[in-house]
């Protein structure tokens, strides 16, 4: 028999809207199901196995079975940051068919498995990131300058903020609301469903929906602990990854979509949905330079590979 520890980031929630802990629980179910009992799956949530990095260090070391969680990868696999291309995604829809089932994406996950011995069993969103803060409302870039942001580990997460006209500084999500609280930065940017999981209404006045990344919540299992297991094995725990796959996207859509904005809304938050004419200000002043930026940092390859794949999305669906 085997126990295979899982690390996630966040919090035990609702299974309906949580997400990463959905994702979890769900292929800790398929897995435990689809093998009688054989392979157990201990979830660990809310960072109970280290912060975020620390965990991904310890799954590639072989030190931590698995975990799900966002952000933090470039600084393990540079060419991640093409998914970060500032709105290389049109709508939810365009960026799933991208992640989940084009061609350049399943060729990077199998050279992240080579680069780095981590196994990608599965890939949902985590969802579009927004702007809030706490001083004024954004409907331009002209509105975030001055303004300081915390954004994720990774230097392309911080280009992009910079591109638009603000300030960027990394911190890590367990430290996040303090750092709004005492005023270290004035906003944040993330999916409209951060904002209940970590409350930001409290500290956080203004919501722009612009969409200018869209975030990932990868699966991953240290490689040779998954060539470890029987055949049967490896073949539920892919079944599963997939499983936890498409529930965790269709949870983050509920939970920023009907959960988030009402939460947010009922607390006396404000948001505002750019007209078509801001959001290209926002592309017009983001993606060139940003784009210019990661074809210095991991060549043409990838970057062309997932703007192709995008705009054959689009097509695809007639977007």
């Amino acid at each position: 028999d085997y126990v295979i520890r899982m690390g996630v980031s966040d919090p035990i929630e609702d299974l309906a809207f949580g997400m990463e802990y959905t994702q979890g629980v769900i292929f800790k179910n398929v897995t435990e199901a689809l093998t009688a009992g054989k392979v157990q799956v201990e979830v660990y949530p809310s960072f109970q196995l280290g912060p975020m990095m620390q965990q991904i260090e310890a799954v590639q070391a072989g030190d931590q079975h698995m975990m799900t969680g966002t952000g933090g990868m470039p600084q393990f696999y540079p060419p991640w940051q093409a998914f970060s291309i500032p709105f290389l995604f049109k709508n939810d829809h365009v960026a799933v068919e991208v992640m989940s089932h084009s061609d350049i994406a399943r060729e990077m996950y199998e050279d992240f498995r080579q680069q780095t011995g981590m196994r990608i069993l599965g890939m949902s969103q985590n969802g579009f990131r927004h702007f809030t803060n706490n001083q004024r409302p954004i409907r331009t870039p002209a509105d975030l300058e001055g303004l300081r942001f915390r954004v994720m580990a990774g230097p392309v997460y911080q280009r992009v903020v910079e591109a638009l006209g603000a300030s960027a500084i990394p911190i890590d999500w367990s430290e996040l609301y303090t750092a709004l609280q005492t005023g270290v930065v004035d906003g944040q940017e993330n999916a409209v469903s951060a904002v209940k999981m970590g409350s930001f209404d409290e500290v956080q006045k203004y919501i722009t929906l612009n969409g200018h990344l869209w975030a990932e919540n990868f699966i991953i299992i240290n490689d040779d602990f998954y060539n470890s297991l029987p055949e049967q094995y490896q073949q539920v725990l892919k079944l599963a990854g997939f499983m936890a796959e498409i529930t965790g996207t269709a949870s983050e859509i509920m939970a920023s979509y009907h959960d988030g904005v009402q939460y947010a809304l009922n607390r006396g938050m404000e948001i505002y949905a750019p007209t078509s004419d801001e959001l290209n200000q926002f592309r017009d002043k983001a993606q060139e330079p940003v784009v210019r930026w990661l074809r210095s940092q991991i060549g043409d390859y990838w970057v062309d590979g997932f703007l192709q794949a995008a705009a054959d999305a689009e097509a695809k669906y007639g977007y």
